[in-house]
């Protein structure tokens, strides 16, 4: 009989299994016990939305990556006291039981998912006929792993998806979660039950397309929500979309399509006051998006090609131009964009700058396979310190971008304008989840805030302050204490681009266990931590919403 494996010692004698098996729910509001404070300024809610485990009970079947981890919402209640501070209230729920449930009994996902490895054994029979089995019920939700990114109140929930009957002095109206295709999961943003899903198609007609991108974009002052919709064919199509906040209604900004237009991975975009920036990166899905029927996953249908450039689609988001400006720089991948704001020209045109943390290739998202990125995981050190996956934190320059007409067309990628590398700040190891003052998007940013790995562990082991103006980076890590993505909160009585506070649920390893971690922003000094009972599994993303103001 075979002898049961012996238990791995952490890499680098960091542990953080705890946080990728996360599956402890708290569906009532827990008040958690706080060391030192939470400023009046972050009273508010905090949701985060990402995975809590890649595991199945009572079965051998098992998620193979990040990113397709079974999604666990969590909201933080931070409440103003009258003396000063906040108390924190923390609620959880998972959002695909019966997925996991299907998983079990099936010991596999029918569905097709970002990065699942499939069974080498199977037969080029099997594969074909997957390509035509109906997809699982994705009008259920709890069937539906959606919990990429987390909105509240955006423009996109049908009023019979909308959180029960709620007068209009409610904060919550809905909650939305995205991932990178066309689907948008609605959930009670009281509860965190999931209440239903839609598509784009029920936002326009034409948007039909599988793919669209997790980061949508919300205009800071309008609250008008912006995304793309991918669609292949003989030559794919982008349709960049604008909906409206007010009226609820969506209309097509730009249609991007031609022999030169490949379908691409994209995680993000790019939004400026007056434009939208498509920026296409040649992580390219092979077969003209087809492959991922074949796959049944989108990683093994993406192709890095580095012998074909980067292309950035200006589209107007003001006076319905369309594309104005198209520009190439040489190949890279990216998953998050950070900022684009504008600078006038005497001219007439403007330039646009835009900030975003990119790669020599695509290899990071072959890196985050759970073998990979757990500390007692057996591949641990396959991509560990690759030069491939390291980051670099790039400023672009956009130059003379017309405020009428458009930039003459050219037949040849010779004749286009180049998008100009203005600064770049190079990082040993990974920099990832960026974020900066919510105040300042869309306008000229000195900071910008991520997760780093200083190479002490398999995954992010510190959070930065990345100083774009003299290129220092300050940095707060403790030692077995994993961050997650941390967000800005700014000062109510300072205007200063770093004054604020930054919150990240931090996972500690020896403990098992999390908190929420509260961060002065200016030099990275910890303020407070709110316990929680159980580890909060490794999400993604999160947003942050203050509480209505009372004279609003």
């Amino acid at each position: 009989m075979a002898q049961p494996e012996p238990p791995r010692t952490p890499f680098k004698n960091w542990p953080n299994d705890a946080g990728f098996d996360a599956t402890v729910e708290q569906h009532n509001p827990l008040e958690l016990p706080i060391i030192g404070t939470f400023p009046s300024c972050l009273a508010g809610t905090l949701y985060r939305t990402g995975p809590g485990t890649y595991k199945v009970p009572d079965s051998k079947f098992q998620l193979s990556h990040w990113f397709d981890g079974f999604t666990h919402l969590h909201r933080f209640q931070l409440v103003a006291k009258p003396k000063g501070g906040c108390k924190v209230f923390y609620t959880s729920r998972r959002q695909v039981d019966a997925m996991i449930e299907e998983a079990r009994k099936l010991g596999s996902l029918k569905d097709i998912t970002f990065g699942q490895k499939r069974d080498p054994c199977e037969s080029i029979f099997h594969k074909v006929k997957s390509i035509f089995l109906p997809a699982i019920n994705k009008l259920d939700p709890v069937l539906v792993n959606s919990g990429v990114t987390v909105f509240a109140n955006a423009p996109v929930a049908p009023p019979h998806l909308k959180a029960t009957e709620r007068p209009e002095s409610v904060q919550f109206h809905n909650l939305t979660t995205l991932t990178d295709a066309n689907v948008i999961k609605h959930i009670n943003p009281d509860t965190l039950e999931p209440l239903g899903v839609t598509q784009q198609t029920t936002l326009h007609p034409s948007l039909k397309g599988p793919l669209s991108c997790a980061h949508a974009e919300i205009d800071p002052e309008s609250g008008d929500l912006y995304n793309y919709n991918l669609s292949f064919g003989r030559n794919s199509t982008y349709r960049i979309f604008r909906t409206c906040a007010t009226t609820n209604k969506t209309s097509i900004l730009a249609t991007i399509t031609g022999p030169a237009v490949k379908p691409a991975y994209l995680h993000s975009f790019f939004l400026s006051p007056d434009y939208v920036i498509l920026c296409i990166w040649p992580c390219v899905i092979a077969a003209g998006g087809i492959r991922i029927l074949w796959e049944r996953n989108v990683v093994d249908a993406l192709r890095f090609d580095p012998t074909l450039q980067t292309r950035w689609y200006v589209v107007d988001r003001r006076n319905r131009r369309g594309v104005v400006a198209t520009f190439l720089s040489p190949a890279f991948f990216s998953f998050h964009t950070i900022n684009a704001w504008q600078k006038s020209n005497e001219d007439g045109t403007v330039d646009i700058i835009c900030d975003i943390i990119q790669y020599p290739t695509d290899q990071l998202i072959r890196g985050v396979y759970y073998e990979a990125i757990i500390s007692t995981g057996k591949d641990v050190e396959k991509y560990f310190g690759n030069e491939n996956s390291r980051a670099s934190l790039v400023r672009y320059r956009l130059a003379g971008v017309p405020r009428e007409g458009r930039m003459p067309k050219s037949a040849k990628d010779a004749g286009l304008p180049g998008a100009e590398a203005l600064c770049r700040v190079n990082s040993e190891y990974i920099m990832e989840l960026p974020t900066i003052n919510p105040r300042f998007k869309t306008t000229k940013t000195r900071y910008v805030y991520a997760v780093l790995n200083e190479g002490k562990s398999s995954f992010f082991d510190a959070l930065v302050k990345v100083d774009l103006e003299t290129q220092k980076l300050q940095i707060w890590s403790t030692e077995h204490h994993t961050p997650g993505e941390a967000i800005f909160i700014p000062n109510e009585t300072d205007n200063a681009e770093d004054a604020g506070f930054l919150l990240s649920v931090v996972l500690n390893g020896d403990t098992r266990t999390s908190y929420l971690l509260c961060l002065d922003a200016r030099n990275l000094i910890e303020v407070g931590r709110a316990e929680c009972p159980a580890a909060v599994g490794f999400g993604f993303h999160g947003s942050h919403y203050p509480p209505p103001r009372k004279d609003a």
